[in-house]
């Protein structure tokens, strides 16, 4: 089977949720089939040339650079353009004829579009679609602007969601299926677009890459990971040092928190006035930071999905305390996989037990492991992933 692949990045290396979710699918439809990518880009540099090589044991990657006319309206115009901006950011005149031109002239089997975004790409396509749904965008949108004070940008963001929300109705229904991350996800979908079938294929994790690792003497260290400007983390990370890190502090005094992961904003950067905290930026392996810690914090308020972190953690022997937004979509039960707390100082609490009590911290691990194992392996959602391309590429044209 020949399949092309419309991704709104590069997805290597696979150092954010979104990337890891696109690169691990890819390996696992190429394993059988022919894949090319194409993607686009704004570099006007050739950046992306390691990744272009990197990825070539899977599929033959297309770069299409992106270039934009300055818009010098007002934010708030723009944002009551009638196309969602997330949608529009990502394609040109000149990318919509170059991508549609070759998947034309390609001969595809399937035509795979890699979030909601990437939609204008496959119009005119003549084969069966599939589009893959890492998030509910028009919910995350909604929630985003839930949390914003009042003012420019929230009302910019609610129009964001109730555009994102209209587009996602229609766009959906030029797919033969989609593929999401949960079934709270899977649930959101199909109240919008009931025709349109769907399959939950979760989040999973590298278990050769993230193996257990030995606790280390030192001290009680946290670890959040997570792209820092995407905004439900920096949301998390307010949250927890505002208003649980204190708590967390009477009880446990010497305590210390890593942030870890790219493009920390200057607000996140800030947190390192407090002792003990550190934020690293943008790292090249996350393992040598759960190495030295003891537990994985996720206080997540915002997002859907499912979270790649927790997975991560457990599979390298780190428990994981959590709000239940953060905890959403796995199947993993309070004080027998993971701890779940959504009050501040409950959270406190519980994460000050975690660090001080290592049969907890074993407990956990011994139980939450075999089921990541089990379930959230990439290898068997690659294959579940490639069966049903298979299958939608069987069905002919939309």
């Amino acid at each position: 089977m020949k399949v092309a692949v419309v991704t709104p990045y590069l997805p290597y290396p696979p150092d954010t949720g979104g990337k890891s979710r696109s690169f691990h699918l890819l390996r696992g439809l190429s394993r059988q089939h022919t894949v090319d990518l194409f993607t686009v880009s704004y570099d006007p540099q050739s950046t992306d040339a390691a990744a272009v090589q990197a990825l070539r044991d899977f599929c033959t990657a297309h770069v299409i650079k992106l270039q934009k006319n300055p818009d010098t309206r007002a934010r708030l115009v723009r944002a009551f353009d009638p196309l969602p901006r997330v949608v529009d950011h990502f394609h040109t005149p000149f990318s919509l004829t170059e991508v549609r031109q070759q998947l034309q002239e390609g001969k595809y089997d399937l035509l795979i579009v890699d979030e909601i975004c990437m939609t204008p790409y496959g119009q005119g396509f003549p084969g069966p679609k599939l589009v893959i749904r890492h998030k509910v965008d028009h919910v995350h949108y909604r929630e985003v602007a839930a949390t914003q004070p009042l003012g420019i940008r929230k009302l910019i963001q609610w129009v964001d969601a109730y555009k994102l929300r209209r587009y996602e109705q229609r766009a959906m229904t030029q797919f033969h299926t989609a593929v999401c991350c949960s079934e709270d996800d899977a649930a959101i979908m199909r109240a919008l677009n009931p025709e349109v079938p769907l399959t939950v294929i979760g989040n999973g994790v590298d278990l050769s890459y993230f193996a257990p690792l030995e606790e280390l003497p030192g001290p009680p260290t946290l670890l959040y990971m997570g792209t820092m400007h995407y905004y439900p983390n920096i949301d998390a990370v307010h949250y927890f040092f505002r208003t649980i890190h204190p708590q967390l502090v009477q009880l446990v005094p010497d305590v210390q928190a890593w942030i870890v992961g790219h493009n920390p904003p200057a607000d996140i950067l800030a947190w390192q006035r407090l002792p003990g905290v550190t934020v690293s930026g943008s790292v090249p392996d996350v393992r040598p930071y759960l190495k030295k810690s003891l537990a994985t914090i996720v206080p997540l308020r915002l997002g859907s999905g499912t979270r790649l972190k927790i997975l991560e953690s457990i599979a390298a022997q780190r428990p994981v305390i959590s709000t239940s937004v953060g905890a959403e979509g796995l199947g993993l039960r309070h004080d027998e996989h993971l701890l779940i707390a959504d009050d501040p100082g409950e959270f406190a609490k519980q994460t000050a037990e975690l660090l001080r009590n290592p049969a907890l911290r074993q407990r956990l691990i011994a139980a939450a492991r075999p089921v990541v194992a089990t379930r959230y392996s990439w290898q068997a959602l690659g294959e579940q992933y490639e069966g049903v391309c298979r299958e939608v590429a069987g069905r002919g044209t939309v």
